[in-house]
């Protein structure tokens, strides 16, 4: 284990300093457990995961030997700005308040550190080949849907860190959402209709449907279908264009709950289920949220920073059941019940609002190209993702998010040209 953890570090280092964009190809495959088959989170030393702590370590470190790496351009540095205030915050206010330590406080804050994979991106803006970052996006997120479709057919078949035993999980399902809106350009803007390309499309799809993450499927769906047919190609919103849509997707959908009289009754129930609260994944998720509304409200406006398990504050706090969901006071599939332990509702407001500020971007004329409105409609999706699946605070939402964002500022119309 000594050995790979060194050819690790030394091979990320090496890639970091010399050859930018296959860093970032190694940092993404480093994220995926290198398409599940080394897992980073297994390098741990002293009960403490180092792996991509490491990983991240390596790409700060390695902003300050790139030459004027402080001139950072103005339309980002707020952007970096929070970034540093969410960890400096995140870290000192639990050590104040006398619920943590300051290592305790570190070391839960390993998740804000993917965060610093855009100042390595901003620094080496000018290095990075953002058509290879392209194909690579692309091809982790055929892969990701193949296993996903691979694993119901056997399970024996799908790389071992992704299998579960009873299911799949890979790392992350948000890598095919992104190829989603990547592959929406190609067939938006295609002169003659690629086959290859609706195919893969709809690989992608299935593979998203059976990662079973129903927020994000919606949100891609719906995002796909907005840039598709609700944006000329001129990138303006079409009056008829959406009239039409409307209408075909009311008589699409009314046609279909009719013809398949299961499929209505499904929906149907599950409707009533959620409008009485009666939703089984509504309720439990109440249920294990519960001591963390009740910490909430006793700090609103401020949270608590990073809580650690191993905390004086988690050794205090009351908690009933032993779910494995209630075991961490941060929250892995409630990203604003998360935002609120960690930043309070001011911290919470701020954050959302810088981050919509710039995730937004895309669709404004003066930044506006296909890239980066698919990027923009990619981010967009983050705000409602975000109830059930903590994107805004977690890795599987940080990464492809700075990586689309990335995509958005820097790459323009003639970098897809055969793309």
């Amino acid at each position: 284990m000594i050995f790979v953890l060194i050819l690790f570090f030394s091979l990320a280092l090496i890639l970091a300093l010399g050859y930018p964009s296959y860093f970032l190809v190694f940092y993404i495959l480093a994220t995926t457990k290198f398409l599940g088959f080394i897992d980073p989170a297994s390098f741990i030393i002293g009960s403490i995961e180092i792996g991509y702590f490491g990983l991240n370590t390596i790409a700060i470190i390695s902003v300050f030997f790139q030459k004027k790496w402080f001139l950072i351009p103005k339309k980002t540095q707020w952007f970096i700005y929070l970034i540093l205030l969410m960890l400096a915050y995140g870290i000192i206010k639990p050590f104040l308040d006398n619920n943590s330590s300051i290592f305790h406080a570190f070391v839960a804050s390993k998740e804000t550190w993917f965060y610093f994979l855009f100042l390595y991106l901003v620094v080496y803006r000018y290095s990075i080949n953002n058509k290879l970052l392209l194909n690579t996006l692309k091809l982790i997120g055929i892969y990701l849907s193949l296993v996903y479709i691979i694993g119901k057919i056997s399970l024996q078949l799908v790389p071992p860190v992704y299998n579960n035993e009873t299911f799949v999980r890979t790392f992350f399902p948000t890598y095919i959402s992104l190829a989603v809106f990547i592959y929406a350009i190609r067939i938006k803007y295609s002169i003659i209709k690629n086959i290859k390309d609706r195919i893969l499309i709809l690989i992608l799809f299935l593979g998203l449907f059976l990662a079973a993450h129903l927020s994000l499927t919606i949100m891609t769906l719906a995002g796909f279908l907005l840039y598709k047919y609700i944006y000329d190609k001129k990138l303006r919103l079409n009056i008829f264009f959406i009239s039409r849509f409307i209408f075909i997707t009311f008589f699409g959908v009314s046609l279909t709950l009719l013809a398949i009289t299961d499929l209505y009754e499904k929906v149907t129930h599950d409707v009533n289920a959620i409008i009485s609260g009666e939703d089984n994944a509504l309720n439990s998720r109440d249920i294990y949220n519960e001591f963390r509304w009740k910490a909430i409200e006793k700090q609103k406006e401020s949270g608590y920073g990073f809580i650690h398990q191993s905390s004086n504050f988690m050794k205090n706090i009351k908690i009933s059941g032993n779910n494995r969901f209630m075991e961490r006071f941060t929250v892995i599939d409630s990203g604003y019940v998360d935002l609120l332990i960690k930043f309070g509702t001011i911290g919470t407001t701020i954050i959302i609002i810088i981050l919509v500020l710039y995730y937004s971007q895309g669709f404004f004329n003066t930044y506006k190209n296909p890239l980066s409105l698919a990027m923009s409609i990619y981010l967009m999706q983050y705000l409602f993702i975000n109830y059930t699946w903590s994107v805004f605070t977690f890795a599987h939402g940080i990464i492809p998010g700075v990586l689309a964002f990335h995509l958005s500022l820097t790459s323009n119309i003639n970098e897809l040209d055969n793309n």
